[in-house]
């Protein structure tokens, strides 16, 4: 099995999910006693959260930093366990000094959706990807159509992941999740695009199809980290 890289600690309840989900995962496909072969590369998150109103600019130096670190590691492929981070990402791709593939989050969104014929989707994410419009921009190239909730809504959605991301959690997110995705019905499918979400989105709270871009992502690495097994 391939060497998955993680670059995780962003924030640490979710990366928990990335090495949660992706055990999970190969316990299905393989059984017996296996578990993921992972490396965890887990940074320092404040110094780039500190910078997403005021330094942005200074954020994808960052990152590429920490790309480049994990990459060096003999990793086989990486993924970058934040959705708000690949817009840093997209910026420096064209540069890095890697030799394996970064799984990226949106387009593993995008592959999933366009194999569903999911046309119209509902973003969920922290406030600066919501508006941002990044996530949008690129789910474009798989024929998507992209919505976001009210400013309003956009508000307490930013508050709830700002308590998730510090590992807080609280019945009452479920409740306004549950009633938040009752007004939307007119989707195909609702994007969890912040990794904290998925705490505390589930079944339960949503009758549309949600799109999990943490299992999607994980997904697509095991699928390539178990191509030597088959080889």
């Amino acid at each position: 099995m391939r060497l998955i890289g993680l670059l995780g600690g962003t924030s640490w309840p979710s990366t928990i999910e990335y090495y949660r989900i992706l055990n999970e995962m190969v316990q299905q496909r393989l059984g017996g006693f296996h578990s993921a072969n992972i490396l965890l590369r887990s940074i320092d998150y404040h110094d780039i959260k500190s910078r997403y109103h005021t330094g942005w600019d200074e954020i994808p130096v960052l990152l590429e930093g920490a790309i480049e670190d994990l990459g060096s590691r003999d990793v086989d492929c990486i993924l970058i366990c934040n959705n708000t981070l690949h817009k840093a990402y997209d910026l420096v791709v064209s540069h890095l000094n890697i030799h394996v593939p970064v799984i990226h989050i949106v387009d593993a969104v995008g592959r999933a959706a366009s194999q569903k014929a999911f046309k119209r989707l509902l973003l969920l994410a922290t406030k600066f990807t919501m508006e941002d419009g990044f996530y949008a921009e690129r789910l474009k190239r798989f024929g998507c159509d992209v919505v976001i909730p009210s400013a309003n809504e956009r508000e307490q959605i930013q508050e709830i992941q700002s308590h998730l991301a510090t590992g807080k959690t609280d019945e009452r997110f479920r409740d306004f999740f549950r009633n938040l995705l009752a007004h939307y019905t007119e989707v195909d499918a609702v994007i969890l695009g912040c990794t904290e979400l998925p705490l505390t989105i589930g079944r339960a709270e949503a009758t549309q199809p949600l799109l999990n871009p943490i299992e999607l992502q994980c997904a697509e690495a095991l699928e390539f980290a178990l191509e030597s097994n088959s080889t």
